[in-house]
């Protein structure tokens, strides 16, 4: 069946923007969790853990960059583990006194703080990762910088400066999987697994733009012979 050479045209044009759209996905960031106060027990009067989280917008392949007490941790909890301040049976632990957590899906990720008494004192939180598109405030984007070797640095993704983007291990939403890194300080070991959750989210977009970009290419080519 023939076709104008202006249908044409348009056939291809909205192609393209269909894959650049797809494919144009925007970079990961390093927030630093509660800026320079870090990760510690709110001192009274200043903003909590759950204001600070809203004031930012999440997406996956962001990376959290808990800072915090040789004495302290994090910990990843579901929901009602969240809501009681138990630490009980955490998704997982993590320690050393420098935590960089990927954001590897959509939905609520729980905090709290393994210290007794510490997550009743607030210092807990509440993550929303939201998908591209949805309404959430934000700042200016900001990329997070190559990988190094070694987790340093530190910053705030879109609400400040970023960070080296780095995770010792994967993420996990509030309602189910999970991983753990008991070691008592900072390996460089697991620090793969970060940069691996931020590159899936990149070559899985690029995969699915240049599918689109092959199925575009195949329907043209029918419709004009």
């Amino acid at each position: 069946m023939a076709m104008s050479y202006t249908t044409l045209h348009y056939f291809a044009v909205s192609c393209a923007l269909l894959v650049a759209s797809v494919s144009a996905l925007p970079p990961p960031a390093v927030f630093q969790v509660g800026d320079e106060r870090g990760w510690t027990v709110p001192a009274n009067g200043t903003e909590t853990y759950n204001h600070w989280a809203k004031r930012n917008r999440f997406q996956v392949g962001d990376v959290l960059d808990f800072k915090y007490g040789a004495n302290d941790s994090v910990l990843l909890v579901a929901h009602d583990d969240y809501k009681q301040c138990s630490t009980e049976t955490p998704l997982g632990r993590f320690t050393g006194g420098d935590t960089k957590f990927a954001l590897d899906r959509y939905g609520p990720v729980y905090f709290v703080s393994g210290v007794a008494g510490h997550c009743e004192a607030g210092q807990r939180m509440i993550v929303r990762v939201i998908r591209p598109g949805a309404s959430a405030p934000r700042g200016a984007p900001v990329a997070a910088p190559a990988m190094p070797p070694t987790a340093s640095g530190s910053g705030s993704g879109r609400s400040g400066a970023p960070s080296p983007a780095t995770s010792p291990a994967g993420s996990g939403s509030g309602s189910g999987s999970s991983s753990t890194s008991p070691s008592p300080s900072p390996s460089p070991s697991p620090l793969p697994q970060a940069s691996d959750a931020s590159r899936r989210v990149l070559v899985s977009s690029v995969a699915v733009g240049l599918v689109l970009l092959v199925a575009c290419a195949i329907t043209l080519s029918s419709v004009v012979a």
